[in-house]
């Protein structure tokens, strides 16, 4: 399927989408699960107060929309946390406003604390989920183009004057995620990048569950799920009219967004197309195994992009529990240090080395692409096309990996500037 057709099908047909198996799951869906027709669209959930309430006081928080895609089963509850749940079901499109607080800090995901005497959430204090509105595919496709057509600023450059914005991006999250992590998530990196264009984002059914079962669910979920995400990110990169499509997954989302684009990478082949779909593909504390990316899936996706980011950490307590699970000897993707995998003969595949930059304590070290201020630095850089020898890194293994400079390092740096 083509990626006009992909909209116009969803709008008009109600089309209920498969899985990478080529048959629907064998269990039933549930009724709520099933792919809405035009006259049957869901009602949104909200969770802001009514026009009067917000009119009485002044609000202390911006919005951002987030455009999604998910093939998680509707719930049937009104309460934008719980409107989606963890069983598998047909595509659907939609978007969702997340607040952020005023004094919102970088990398921080805020959220009510008990030590805080905070018991609900407050979209002036805390990052919260506020609505889920589904769309059909023509109405999803029309808000995400003229949201980004609104973004696209004229700026000053020592060339003349340049466009900027116009952009979109994607981003795939994790094991252990529900639907509303990830809108609260994406809300977040696209306010502290100050990004100009479209934020999207791809939900899958995670367990939301942090056991081993759920961990092998969520494995054999994020393989179910591969055709869906393959239409998905596809139809925004040839509809959506944006300048530039970045891509970002996290942890076990990069095996979703790597199958992804080892489909497109095939479909661009028999098509002889020879230009790449997206801009910059950033993955963070990819949850693959390393050689199996290295030899199956490296050689396959790099037409389809122009530059791919690796960011891998030593202290990442969770690869090094999904090594145990997956077999004690096979290394992971994401792992830094002396583990750190390198891709010399692919030039566009940058691999940065995390490890020595402080990170979120109850994250376990994984969530460092969205929690830590010198990692999102170091992205917005990525997405303005800046290569690594012109960012604040250091050169490792002759140039075939980078590192941050250390925590450690730039205070030592900063403490003899000081008596100078």
């Amino acid at each position: 399927m083509n990626a006009t057709k992909f909209f116009f099908t969803l709008a008009l047909a109600g089309l209920t989408l498969i899985g990478c198996s080529g048959k629907q799951d064998s269990s039933p869906a549930p009724k709520e699960a099933q792919s809405p027709q035009m006259s049957e669209q869901p009602m949104p959930a909200s969770a802001e107060p009514d026009a009067q309430e917000k009119a009485a006081k002044k609000e202390k928080h911006e919005t951002v929309r987030v455009f999604y895609g998910t093939d998680r089963n509707l719930t049937g509850s009104s309460h934008p946390q719980q409107f989606f749940g963890t069983s598998r079901a047909s595509l659907s499109l939609g978007f969702c406003d997340v607040s952020i607080p005023e004094n919102h800090e970088t990398g921080k995901l805020e959220s009510p604390r008990i030590w805080k005497l905070e018991f609900r959430e407050n979209p002036d204090k805390h990052v919260v989920l506020q609505s889920v509105e589904p769309a059909s595919g023509s109405e999803f496709l029309s808000q995400l183009r003229q949201t980004i057509k609104d973004s696209v600023e004229v700026e000053e450059s020592p060339t003349g004057k340049v466009r900027v914005g116009g952009e979109a991006f994607i981003f795939v999250h994790g094991f252990n995620n529900s639907f509303e992590d990830a809108a609260r998530r994406t809300a977040q990196i696209a306010y502290d990048l100050k990004f100009k264009g479209a934020p999207l984002m791809y939900s899958w059914p995670s367990q939301e569950k942090g056991s081993i079962w759920a961990y092998k669910e969520d494995g054999r979920t994020a393989q179910w799920c591969e055709e869906n995400v393959t239409l998905f990110i596809e139809a925004i990169a040839r509809e959506s009219g944006a300048r530039k499509i970045h891509l970002i997954a996290h942890s076990m989302g990069n095996r979703v967004l790597s199958r992804a684009l080892k489909n497109i990478s095939q479909k661009l082949a028999l098509s002889q197309e020879t230009t790449p779909l997206f801009n910059e593909v950033i993955l963070t504390a990819p949850d693959i195994d390393a050689q199996v990316f290295k030899d199956s899936i490296a050689p396959h996706i790099v037409q389809t992009a122009e530059r791919f980011t690796i960011y891998s950490s030593s202290e990442d307590l969770a690869l090094k529990a999904s090594r145990v699970v997956n077999s004690f000897w096979h290394q992971r993707l994401g792992e830094g240090g002396t583990h750190l995998t390198v891709f010399p003969e692919y030039q566009k595949i940058n691999v940065v080395d995390a490890s020595e930059i402080d990170t979120n304590l109850f994250a376990l070290g994984h969530s460092y692409h969205a929690d830590s201020n010198t990692v999102l630095s170091d992205v917005k850089l990525v997405f303005q096309g800046i290569p690594a020898n012109q960012r604040d890194l250091r050169a490792l293994l002759e140039n075939l990996a980078w590192k941050f400079q250390s925590n450690r390092r730039l205070l030592g740096r900063a403490i003899r500037g000081t008596f100078r």
